[in-house]
């Protein structure tokens, strides 16, 4: 049986465009790289005595960042800007980052390096999101190669988050940033020698038929901004999901910590054990799923995406109230994972599929953008909240309410 199994997941990858396995693959190590500095970095400087608003800035000063070059990195892509170079720029600037961070003693130096470490991100995700349906094919189309590329990123984030957690024990945990910078040299290696069977932007827009072609000029006449106003349902829907990942990342620990209205605290090492069960089951389902569901409409995607949160926060709302709530809170990972998993490759595919072929770049960057501003505002208010009532329940509550008001919405979305 793992026999035949190994072998029909071997058929497969043998399917996939030789440069869109060079693109999984610099997405792998991408985010082996990232996943132990962001996840990791506040222990460094939590243990160097930095403030929670130090490094609460630091953290804002890098989303910031990435708001910026997002912009401007769209607006190269859709001048037709080599988004390879894009990624050799990001490269670099994270490498810079992560020199600062590694010998960082004092805020300034921190805050330099989560500007870097920002503007990097902010270059990186709309040129690599650009990469996925570029050097698709026939065979295998972006929302699979999207899938692919979203599993490839859970599995490094996983590792990265692991290795990087080794390190604390050794009491070396800025390895990160050293492995970060591997990762990157790495990724430098794949796109210089390995550029000739990688697709450039124009390559690729050269293969579209005659039909797309013309679709794509008659409807830029009608209005160059029109798209933008097609979008604004996926970019609101975005926005909500995005800010979903965010809480769980940062406001689910401390909802832990706290504890519920009668669940007791957990303790770090078991919140930790938590936290990576999570990562390890988004690395695990996050292919399966995106494949079973890979002909499947926007609409109905979306739709079971929201229902998936839905049931995953009624079960975190409904662990406030039990001593042993620990173990509903194991039940909703189940889908809150499958949600997120349906998400982030359906709206990466359902961005390139409702845009224009030449506002593409931009429709990236925006759709990019919606994971700096969600990280800006979501936190501050659920942390408001929290300090209010003194328990999460109500943040799970809320956000519970806000996906049964956004389910109509999904019919609007290609």
């Amino acid at each position: 049986m793992n026999l035949v199994s190994t072998s029909r997941v071997s058929n497969y990858w043998d399917k996939v465009p030789v440069s869109l396995r060079l693109i999984i693959k610099s997405r792998l190590w991408t985010a082996i790289g990232a996943g132990g500095v962001l996840y990791l970095s506040p222990i460094i400087f939590h243990s160097l005595n930095f403030s929670a608003e130090k490094i609460g800035s630091g953290i804002t000063t890098a989303a910031f960042a990435g708001i910026t070059t997002r912009f401007s990195t769209g607006w190269f892509l859709d001048k037709k800007y080599s988004y390879k170079q894009a990624i050799k720029v990001a490269c670099l600037i994270a490498i810079i980052s992560d020199f600062f961070l590694f010998y960082a003693q004092n805020f300034l130096h921190y805050l330099v390096g989560q500007l870097l470490l920002g503007a990097a991100a902010g270059i990186y995700w709309p040129s690599i999101e650009l990469a996925v349906p570029l050097n698709c094919n026939s065979t295998i189309k972006s929302s699979e190669g999207y899938a692919l590329a979203r599993s490839a990123d859970a599995i490094g984030v996983t590792l990265g988050v692991l290795v990087g957690t080794i390190g604390t024990y050794f009491k070396f945990t800025r390895i990160i940033y050293l492995i970060d910078i591997i990762c990157m040299i790495y990724i430098f290696h794949i796109l210089i020698n390995k550029v000739k069977i990688i697709k450039t932007n124009e390559e690729s827009n050269n293969q579209l038929n005659d039909e797309q072609e013309k679709e794509s000029i008659k409807s830029n006449k009608l209005s160059d901004f029109k798209w933008i106003f097609n979008l604004i349902p996926l970019f609101s829907l975005t926005l909500f999901v995005t800010g979903v990942m965010t809480l769980l990342q940062s406001i689910l620990p401390l909802d832990l910590a706290i504890g519920g209205i009668t669940r007791p605290a957990l303790s770090e090492r078991v919140i930790a054990k938590l936290v990576t069960l999570k990562l390890v089951l988004i690395a695990i389902f996050q292919w399966p799923v995106g494949y079973i569901l890979r002909n499947k409409n926007s609409s109905f995607k979306f739709r079971l995406c929201l229902f998936s949160l839905l049931i995953g926060f009624i079960f975190l709302s409904l662990s406030n109230f039990f001593i042993n709530g620990s173990f509903l809170i194991l039940i909703s990972f189940i889908p809150l994972t499958l949600a997120l998993c349906i998400f982030l490759p359906s709206a990466s595919n359902s961005i390139i599929k409702s845009s224009p072929i030449q506002h593409r770049g931009s429709a990236i960057a925006l759709y990019s953008q919606c994971f700096g501003v969600s990280a800006l505002t979501m936190p501050w208010m659920a942390g408001k909240l929290i300090d209010t009532f003194n328990t999460a329940f109500h943040v799970w509550l809320i956000i519970s309410l806000i996906c049964i008001f956004l389910i109509p919405i999904c019919k609007r979305i290609k």
